[in-house]
């Protein structure tokens, strides 16, 4: 069976909210295709995870024959639709190859999902890790976060910081008790060029401080019985990227909730 199409338009909206308008979707007016194959392999659509202005994820599950037939899998898509029509899909390109370069580079480090394929100019698969967001209501222990430093050492010995563990949600308690990492569009992948690339170590290592504070923070904050002095000492080292994020996102945050708020973002394809 074939679905129609759905939009925005198409959705009903939230009482006394406006429905939003396309271009605050990564697809617009489009969804997640029924059907993708990548490396071979075929995958229908489930459920739809999240579709915002960058970029819309969905649950799939592979349905052609052989090995992995039923294995879950998650599909990405960056951005394609055009913003007030200012063309978008070369931005979606280049987002998604960025994510996909680093999801091959950390391929084999465990709490890393394995990258399953490209699928289309904007989109790619991994695979879908059973589990839930961080929270303060999880089993939590102080092997958790034990685990979840070697992860990002591991990352780091590879030039690439995370970048975007502030938000809980990019970490998984998976269902075997151990953290996982997911979503690496504003990742930070180090290539070291050359020796002389003295700007590029710098922001590296600044975005590395960043990775352990907020490790900490969320350490102290949900496990503050096991944390020592120097958890909480680290906890509070921000350094000078996070002071001026937070000074200059914000008035941009804040606004943006103000604009959204208006309308019914909620998109069910």
């Amino acid at each position: 069976m074939t679905r129609t199409p759905e939009t925005p338009a198409a959705d009903a909206p939230a009482r006394g909210k406006r429905r939003a308008p396309a271009y605050l979707f990564a697809l617009g007016p489009g969804h997640l295709p029924d059907e993708v194959e990548a490396a071979g392999r075929r995958y229908r659509f489930v459920e739809l995870f999240k579709h915002d202005f960058f970029a819309a994820t969905g649950l799939y599950e592979q349905v052609s024959e052989g090995e992995g037939r039923g294995c879950r899998a998650v599909l990405k898509v960056q951005r394609t639709h055009h913003w007030w029509g200012v063309p978008m899909r070369w931005l979606g390109r280049i987002v998604a190859w960025r994510e996909i370069s680093i999801y091959r580079k950390l391929q084999g480090v465990r709490g890393i999902p394995a990258f399953l394929g490209r699928v289309g100019p904007t989109g790619f698969l991994h695979a879908f890790i059973p589990g839930v967001d961080l929270h303060a209501d999880l089993p939590l222990t102080g092997a958790f976060f034990d685990e979840l430093a070697t992860l990002f050492e591991a990352l780091h010995q590879r030039n690439v910081a995370y970048v975007d563990a502030n938000k809980r949600e990019n970490i998984l308690y998976g269902e075997d008790g151990l953290p996982w990492l997911i979503d690496f569009q504003i990742s930070y992948n180090h290539r070291w060029p050359r020796w002389w690339n003295v700007t590029g170590r710098w922001w590296f290592r600044r975005f590395v401080r960043a990775d352990w504070y907020h490790l900490y923070k969320h350490k102290t904050r949900l496990l503050p019985e096991e944390c020592g002095a120097e958890d909480f000492a680290r906890a509070e080292d921000r350094g000078i990227l996070h002071r001026v994020h937070r000074f200059c996102s914000r008035p941009v945050i804040r606004r943006r909730r103000l604009i959204l708020s208006k309308y019914d973002m909620e998109k069910t394809r």
